[in-house]
């Protein structure tokens, strides 16, 4: 018997596809779908998707609204040139005479290094219309940075720590290199947690990867997802199935709304074959229930009927669209439900925001298959202390409910701590694993 290949995904940028943006340095990441004429604008830079068309996912220079993929010989010699010494250049001695300051306040103390600083434009000798004509002009970034140091009047009367602190400081202001990624699960995590952690439940990459190991998703599995985390968990469950197995994901309304993040990762059929979206009241109902339409019937004995007759084409030709994407819908969750009511779900994951997961623990919990694995997560902990005690009560064993402390670290030479200013709020996750009494 011989190996399935794995699909090949390809290395270019092409229309279509959603990608990650990131500015170097910058705090943002953007999840964009490229099509053409379209600009992409990622913190003050501008540049057009036509011209990131056909070239290989990685790291690019943005210039006259064009982005240009930067070569490994090129960061090779830069790096060579951040790592040589640099050269301090010989400062004239100038005599610093400071002014007496007569104050009525006799409480008042000052400083005599305070009494003549300047503000930083007189500090520059480079004045903004300038680094705007340069800007205009095509200059990198990096040449732009290296100008602002040689126009600093402060620059070398700076310690080591300083002046890399605002060589970094500038780097990041007139920054012209962006990132353009394949989109995967962290990057989705840390891009949807830097921009509205609320809306994804405060929900961390390093949580999500607990959930999964807790829930034991692998390759073949039959897994029950119901979450409001805009289908990250739903996402990841379909990336670790690898085209293989189940997903049931259960949402409510007549389609799957809110999951961008699994549109967002450009899985192809197979993949995606693992998807199988299931409405709330067909499972309230333990049956498939049909699809309401609004749609009135067309009348062909109506009078005009010729042009009548072609709005009727037009109509059934939408129609026919309609009923494919319907009829897929229908298939795949008759699959869900098959797999729901024959207790063949070998893990549920519940990622609440604002339902009570017990709700959906009475509705689901009988249908799991005996070992079933279950994981709920929620931002808050007083909803999973409720729905400790509901499993408990029904001889669910390993219950624990943990947390998790995220910190980021800043690992530079004798400047080693936690960054002063940071999100990191989480949430809670509540893990068992049910047991049948025979």
């Amino acid at each position: 018997m011989e190996a399935e290949t794995p699909p090949q995904t390809s290395s270019c940028i092409n229309s279509g596809e959603y990608l990650i943006v990131q500015k170097i340095d910058g705090e943002q990441s953007r999840i964009v779908r490229f099509t053409p004429k379209q600009k992409i604008l990622i913190e003050k830079l501008k540049f057009t998707a036509d011209s990131a068309f056909g070239k290989p996912h990685g790291l690019f220079e943005v210039s006259n609204n064009q982005c240009f993929p930067m070569s490994v010989d090129r960061l090779i010699e830069e790096l060579q040139l951040q790592e040589a010494p640099v050269a301090t250049s010989v400062i004239d001695t100038e005599v610093i005479t400071f002014e007496t300051v007569e104050v009525s306040d006799p409480r008042v103390v000052i400083a005599p290094s305070a009494l003549k600083l300047e503000p930083e434009q007189k500090r520059q000798k480079l004045e903004m219309d300038a680094v705007l004509e340069m800007k205009k002009q095509g200059v990198s970034g990096q040449d732009l940075v290296a100008k602002l140091v040689e126009g600093s009047a402060s620059f070398q009367t700076r310690t080591v720590f300083s002046q890399s602190k605002y060589i970094k400081r500038k780097a990041k202001k007139h920054s012209d290199r962006v990132l353009i990624l394949r989109p995967t699960i962290r990057l989705l995590a840390k891009a949807y947690y830097l921009k509205d952690p609320d809306r994804l439940a405060m929900l961390r990459a390093d949580q999500l990867a607990l959930i999964l190991q807790m829930a034991g998703v692998h390759h073949g599995k039959n897994v029950i997802v119901f979450e409001q985390t805009l289908g990250l968990i739903t996402s990841a469950v379909i990336e670790r199935l690898g085209g293989k197995g189940g997903c049931v994901h259960i949402h409510r309304g007549a389609v799957a709304q809110s999951i961008p993040c699994v549109h967002s990762m450009n899985y192809d059929e197979k993949t995606l074959s693992t998807f199988l979206p299931v409405r709330i009241k067909c499972i309230l109902a333990e049956k498939q229930l049909p699809y309401e339409t609004n749609r009135r019937p067309f009348d062909d004995e109506a009078e005009n009927g010729g042009v009548e007759h072609k709005a009727a084409e037009k109509i059934e030709d939408q129609d026919l669209e309609v009923l494919a994407r319907r009829n897929e819908r229908l298939d795949k969750e008759k699959r869900g439900l098959e797999m729901i009511s024959e207790q063949k779900a070998h893990s549920l994951i519940i990622g609440s925001r604002t339902v009570d997961p017990i709700s959906v623990l009475e509705l689901v919990y009988p249908k799991l298959a005996p070992s079933a694995s279950i994981v709920i997560y929620s931002p808050h902990q007083n909803i999973l202390v409720s729905a400790y005690d509901w499993l408990a009560k029904r001889q669910t064993i390993n219950l624990v409910l943990t947390d998790q402390m995220c910190r980021v670290m800043q690992v530079l030479p004798d400047r080693t701590h936690p960054l002063m200013a940071q999100h990191v709020a989480g949430g809670h996750v509540l893990s068992g694993i049910k047991v049948v009494d025979q």
